[in-house]
């Protein structure tokens, strides 16, 4: 059989193969059908795709040429009188969108300067690798290095170049000028430019600076005033001084200010204590005054009344009060032998010493007459220098004659060449500083002698201790004089930089700053262009061939014909709300052709752009206006309508605040300390600050209240963990050093593994773990650098003085920094607990966005920083300075009197309501009024309750105290009335604390009140505060605000709509009602990039989703085309089947029909 089916019609002799073909060919007619169908589709899809490429180009140059930027783009031209320099050469221009076209000069005066940064030099050292042997510390830019006995002068560099480096860099940096082997400088550099930017100043009584040879022994008022002097700034006026440097060693002593005698000890007293000890001088005012720079507020102690100051152990020095100059040195040259006189049994030679009387060796003299001296070297300047000097007579030529002679042929004043009382020749330069003065003396003794006065050699190197002086760059722009402390000057000429180059006096630039019209019109060609593509494919895909008598592919999609209406309607229609003749683009030069391409006529545009640039670059771009300064556009998005809406608030945005109801114009008195805590609502960032009311001190008056309310706010912390346990070696501290074999306690063992996990500052989790290879030499070091290194050296791990622990953040600001350490069991080694708040813990924090101060009435009044009402804080306070300890008290503000007729006088506990003068010295308490109270405990719990007053002439205040008592949760007596009739209630849990008080009346109560209840030092209330958020409506419509942000809302279902969706403007207002409108234009470039988002939006873009279809189709198809050509194939197998069973059928009926032949013809001849 399938011999049979593989030879076709062998028996039929039919050619069945062909036959199966032609069958199946007529059934494949309909996958033909389908296949074709198919291909058109896709190739629908490559054209579709082709398009949304040009399309996506075409709205990148739309989103380009929507930006306002893309218009406001500058060039400039400058010119110059100077006959020596071009423009160029003298500075160069740069600008920005913010730029304005105009013209501007500026003039190089006699006091024209170039910006430059100060350099200091130190004396010479003959090695920068040998101890200095000193001592002390200096203080540079604000940050102190500490000098040791054992630092070398390339130790000194290295300290100082640490201190540049971090969030708080000194900004100097130092390297160690090597002049020779034995001539080694510290050059301090500043690395900006400014004659205010490099500060210098010591901090200890050892005069390091002094004995560096960076400053000499005067001073100078530093920071002088009209009146007196301010100290450098700082940081806070709260904190030690010496803590605010972190000086290991603050100076104490007493310092003279007005011949008057002032002790002061940086290393415990504030800003305002150091102010307040000042402020006791006869004649001399001091106080503490505040800057706010860049949201950066920084304190100085402002000093008049006098000039008069002399220092103690560099404490004004410290404070930036005083600071050291700098002068220059002299270049001393000394020659090396030390000669001696015969006469007068000897000793060293002098100035009149005769040439007889020099002892050359022996006690004897062998000079002879006409011997001479040949003098060779340089001159200050380095010009060479020579002569001779004759002794013509030895004895009654003296030494003063040959040291004149030196003075002559050097160029060096009378008196610059001298005999020291060793009777070695000594050679000053009489110019100071740098110097290239060398001297030698070949004494040639021609008769015999042996005079010599050895060599001659610098022994004081010549130097400018300021080698460079740090200045301001200063020239006249547009007649007016401007200085910088940089070069490049970018907040005159608003959007225009000018980076100076060369100074030439007498010489003026002349600056051009005009529109870059050629690189706006290549940005509205670009457009075109873009456009002209789109619509080029689109009529290419629209137009028939009549000699292909067909059409594009994409002929008949409705999909592109929409496409092809949605931008060119854009194109061709006017732009809503602008002027008649500035609302289409075929107003400034750009036009259609029949076809539909756009054409940019260069003449009309440009001349347009320059009539009337706002007009023109209105026609592209989004531009919102408002009618009312109390209002201002901000934003909008592709979901907000183009047009003019009337804007009303119902409501004003707000800022969280409290204004206390004490006046602190003394403090909080003398004798009383509270501690405020204030932590912001949504960073929970806390500030802790405790006030001390005696004299001199942070609470004393309301001025040393709110700046030092506000040194901490704006402080900055970085987070630092300390260890709870403090680990021993040999009963000291352990270090960094110690190897862990040493450790006390611990029986530690080679490969024991100590395992640590935590957070990161940015709180992603670390895990990992130390093996102590070797206990007798692995070192502590090596565990905290296995930390380090898990943390990415983003920490700092080391031991404190104490042996804890401790790891430090190596950023300042708000932190995740966390770390648990896992020590092996049962071996004794422990460093407990590692937290912010164990002992010398630090939380981390950047600046809190709050602010205190004062009102006319001198109450603290503090502020977020911040509108609406996810913006706030809360208030926390106690008595004392122990934030954990004490007690809060309370105080309401009204003191409350019993009338004439009940006695008068302040009322009491056990006074009835009815004896209380609620006004007019009367009572109107009715029977059955209902005081209400509400507040919260210690820990900011909520409580609330109220007492009746049933009888008025029973009912005590005591019987309500004791009810407010019970509903609070506080202890019998926390509620208790003082000797001026006020209510006061005690905290009766420690620490600080959110208790507060508010009571309501109803009717019957009449003219009862208790005023309000605040801190009774601070007259602060406990508790949060928050800010109010704006609202209103925008063009009659639904808007949410947050903050001064007012921005309408979407449509409220899908059946309704809206034109404000989106729309975003800042309210500044403080009052309600109408606040005219915003206006809303969209240009064509704004317009097409939104009409093409809708096009080609990757989700729901009408090409994208015209695409998906497509795609889905075709996949559809090919889903019918397998299943058809599954059941082809079938149908061929079965009919080649069919076939094969013909063959078997015939080749049965032939092998029949032979056999009847043979039997018939075997019958045939029987019969025969």
């Amino acid at each position: 059989m399938p011999g049979t089916s593989a030879i076709s019609g062998l028996v039929s002799g039919l050619d069945t193969a062909d036959l199966i073909d032609q069958l199946i060919a007529v059934s494949r007619r309909r996958i033909d059908v389908v296949v074709t169908n198919q291909t058109e589709k896709s190739g629908k899809i490559t054209a579709y795709q082709s398009l949304n490429t040009q399309l996506s180009d075409f709205q990148s140059k739309s989103k380009t040429l929507k930006d306002s930027d893309t218009f406001n783009v500058f060039k400039t031209t400058t010119t110059t009188d100077s006959t020596n320099f071009k423009a160029d050469d003298l500075l160069t221009v740069s600008t920005t969108t913010d730029a304005s076209p105009g013209t501007h000069t500026i003039e190089y005066t006699p006091t024209s300067q170039l910006a430059q940064a100060r350099q200091l030099s130190s004396q010479s050292y003959s090695s920068k690798s040998t101890a200095l042997s000193l001592s002390g510390e200096f203080v540079i830019n604000g940050k102190a290095i500490n000098v040791s006995s054992t630092d070398t002068l390339a130790d000194i560099t290295t300290k100082i170049n640490n201190a540049n480096s971090g969030t708080n860099a000194t900004g100097v940096t130092a390297t160690i000028l090597s002049v020779s082997s034995t001539d080694n400088r510290l050059i301090l550099t500043s690395d900006n430019t400014g004659k205010d930017k490099f500060s210098i100043l010591d901090a200890s009584s050892g005069n390091i600076l002094q004995s560096l040879g960076l400053t000499n022994s005067s001073t100078s008022i530093k920071n002088a005033t009209s009146d007196g002097a301010k100290s450098d700034e700082f940081s806070s006026s709260s904190t030690a001084v010496g803590s605010l440097l972190n000086l290991t060693s603050a100076q104490s002593g007493t310092v003279t200010i007005a011949g008057t005698g002032v002790a002061i000890n940086l290393s415990t007293e504030s800003l305002t204590t150091i102010a307040s000890n000042i402020n006791a001088v006869a004649g001399v005012t001091a106080s503490v005054v505040s800057t706010t720079t860049d949201g950066v507020t920084t304190f100085q102690i402002d000093i008049s009344g006098t000039t008069s100051f002399t220092d103690s152990n560099n404490i004004l020095e410290t404070l930036g009060i005083l600071e050291g100059q700098q002068s220059s040195v002299a270049e001393v040259h000394t020659a090396s032998t030390a000669n001696n006189k015969i006469s007068g049994g000897g000793g060293a030679i002098t100035s009149a010493t005769t040439f007889d009387d020099i002892d050359t060796g022996g006690g004897l003299n062998n000079v002879a007459n006409n011997d001479t001296i040949t003098l060779s070297g340089t001159k200050h300047d380095g010009t060479a220098a020579s002569g001779t000097y004759t002794i013509t007579d030895k004895t009654t030529n003296t030494m003063d004659a040959l040291l004149t002679q030196i003075e002559t042929t050097f160029g060096l004043g009378a008196s610059s060449a001298t005999i020291n009382a060793s009777g070695q020749i000594v050679i000053t330069d009489n110019i100071a500083g740098d110097s290239q003065l060398s001297v030698v003396l070949t004494t040639n003794n021609q008769g015999g002698g042996t005079l010599d006065f050895g060599t001659v050699n610098a022994t004081t190197q010549g130097y400018n201790m300021q080698t460079t002086a740090g200045q301001d760059a200063q020239v006249k722009i547009d007649g007016v004089a401007v200085s910088r402390s940089g070069n490049s000057i970018d907040d005159v000429i608003s959007g225009v930089t000018l980076d100076l180059a060369r100074v030439e006096s007498g010489t003026t630039v002349n600056l051009t700053v005009s529109r870059d019209t050629d690189s706006i019109k290549s940005s509205v060609n670009d457009f075109t262009v873009a456009y002209n593509s789109i619509i080029e494919f689109i009529n290419q895909e629209f137009t028939f061939n009549e000699d292909t008598e067909s059409s594009g592919v994409l002929s008949g999609e409705s999909t592109l014909s929409t496409i092809k209406s949605i931008i060119q309607s854009t194109i061709t229609g006017t732009i809503s709300l602008l002027p008649a003749n500035s609302n289409a683009l075929s107003l400034i030069g750009i036009t259609s052709d029949k076809f539909g391409k756009l054409s940019l006529k260069d003449i009309t545009f440009l001349s347009e752009i320059n009539s009337d640039f706002n007009a023109v670059k209105r026609m592209f771009i989004a531009e919102g206006t408002t009618t009312n300064s109390e209002i201002t556009y901000l934003s909008h998005t592709k979901d907000t309508v183009a047009g003019n809406y009337a804007v009303t608030i119902n409501t004003v945005a707000t800022k969280a605040s409290e204004t206390g109801e004490s006046n602190l114009s003394s403090g909080i008195g003398a004798g009383n300390t509270e501690t405020i805590r204030i932590t912001d609502t949504v960073t929970s960032r806390v500030a802790t600050i405790s006030l001390d009311g005696d004299a001199g001190q942070n609470g004393s008056s309301i001025d040393n209240i709110v700046n030092a309310i506000n040194s901490e706010l704006d402080t900055e912390r970085t987070q630092t963990l300390v260890g709870s346990v403090a680990n021993t070696a040999s009963a000291s501290a352990i270090t960094s050093s110690t190897i862990f074999s040493a450790i006390d306690g611990t029986s530690l063992v080679n490969g024991d593994v100590i395992s640590f996990s935590g957070t990161t500052r940015s709180g992603v989790s670390i895990s990992d773990s130390y093996t102590i290879s070797d206990v007798s030499t692995d070192k502590v070091q090596d565990f905290l650098s296995a930390i380090e290194n898990a943390y990415s050296k983003e920490v700092s791990a080391t031991i404190n003085s104490s042996g804890k622990i401790v790891l430090t953040d190596g950023s300042v600001g708000d932190s995740n920094l966390a770390i648990t350490i896992t020590e092996p069991s049962g071996r004794g080694l422990d460093f407990g607990t590692v937290l912010t708040t164990n002992t010398d813990g630090v939380t981390g924090r950047h600046k809190m966005e709050i602010t205190a101060s004062k009102n006319g009435s001198n109450q603290l009044v503090i502020t977020h920083d911040s509108y609406g009402s996810a913006q706030g804080f809360t208030i926390s306070q106690v008595v004392g300075s122990n934030p954990a300890a004490g007690n809060e008290v309370i105080i309401g503000s009204k003191a409350n009197t019993k009338t004439t007729v009940a006695g008068g006088g302040a009322i009491v506990a056990t006074t009835v309501f009815g004896d209380i003068d609620t006004g007019g010295d009367a009572n109107n308490i009715t029977n059955g009024a209902v005081i209400s109270y509400s507040g919260k405990d210690n820990g900011g719990t909520a409580k609330s309750g109220s007492y009746t007053i049933s009888d008025k002439t029973t009912n005590t205040v005591q019987n309500m105290l004791t009810q407010i008592e019970t509903d609070f949760g506080l202890t019998g007596g926390s509620l208790t009335v003082n000797a001026s009739g006020q209510i006061v209630v005690t905290d009766d849990t420690v620490g600080v604390s959110q208790l507060g008080i508010a009571f309501t009346f109803d009717a019957n109560a009449g003219g009862l009140s208790f005023g309000t209840f605040a801190s009774q030092n601070t007259g602060i209330v406990n508790g949060s505060q928050s800010g109010v958020d704006v609202a209103g409506t925008i063009n009659g419509e639904a808007a949410t605000g947050v903050g001064q942000l007012l921005t309408g809302n979407p449509p409220p279902d899908s059946s309704s709509t809206t034109s404000v969706e989106d729309l975003a403007i800042e309210v500044t207002s403080t009052t309600t009602g109408s606040k005219g409108n915003v206006k809303l234009t969209m240009g064509v470039a704004e317009l097409m990039y939104n009409d093409l988002d809708t096009i080609i939006d990757q989700f729901d873009g009408i090409l994208t989703i015209r695409i998906d279809g497509l795609q889905d189709t075709v996949k559809d198809m090919q889903e019918t085309i397998d299943a058809m050509e599954d059941r082809l194939a079938r149908e061929a197998l079965r009919l080649n089947n069919q076939f094969v069973q013909l063959e078997l059928n015939l080749s049965k009926l032939q092998s029949v029909s032979a056999f009847l032949s043979q039997q018939l013809g075997s019958l045939s001849n029987l019969i025969s």
